[in-house]
């Protein structure tokens, strides 16, 4: 097996394991490549294995962990365009998988002080399809706890976020330095207004439009 094939493993069991713990052979199978062996499940300087309920679990350890580097960005993603799709490549070139946590209708209301146009399970399912995308996870309706937690879960090695989520990155910042953290923060690129239309703009002419 070559490296390429061993990250490729190492990157399908991260994103196997995120939010759902240890997890079993078959079910990593179903998100690696029916072509590589999993004869690395027995490599104890990959993964720890448990047996819980005779049933063999196994995840990742810390060396194995260290092979991929985890990109996370998030946003509401309220009205998708090009100009998220834009980011999200960017974004994506960063490291070996991107994670993207989606924000809950409570939380967009709660900031923004109304609820957004496309509920929160039809963005997570809208941002995971995406191509850059390598899994998309709801943040947590707790606002103050909820982006700390995000850390917690993800351990990425980079956080990225965009050019209009200066507030967020501060948070996400203290957070880091507080908590010695190991991740870095970049800023990716503002996109043209001229060439891509937000969110707030395109909810607008649609809003106009349909009067």
């Amino acid at each position: 097996m070559n490296n390429e094939e061993m990250k490729g493993i190492i990157k399908a069991a991260y994103l196997t394991q995120l939010r759902h713990g240890p997890f079993t052979s078959e079910e990593l199978q179903q998100n690696v490549d029916s072509t590589l062996p999993l004869n690395i499940l027995h490599s104890a300087d990959y993964f720890g294995k448990q047996t819980l309920y005779r049933e063999v679990r196994y995840s990742l350890t810390a060396a194995a962990r260290q092979m991929i580097k985890v990109v996370l960005a998030g946003g509401v993603y309220d009205v998708l365009h090009v100009g998220h799709l834009a980011a999200l490549r960017e974004a994506r070139e960063l490291g070996d998988a991107l994670v993207v946590v989606v924000a809950t209708d409570a939380t967009v209301e709660m900031l923004k002080g109304k609820k957004p146009v496309l509920p929160e399970e039809d963005r997570l399912q809208l941002v995971e399809g995406l191509k850059p995308v390598d899994k998309a996870i709801l943040g947590y309706e707790d606002v103050g706890f909820g982006f700390e937690q995000v850390l917690v879960d993800v351990m990425p090695d980079i956080v990225a976020f965009g050019y209009d989520q200066e507030k967020l990155e501060g948070i996400v910042s203290e957070i880091i330095d507080r908590r010695n953290l190991r991740i870095s923060v970049v800023k990716l690129t503002r996109f043209g207004r001229e060439k891509y239309a937000s969110s707030t703009s395109l909810k607008r002419k649609l809003s106009e439009e349909s009067k």
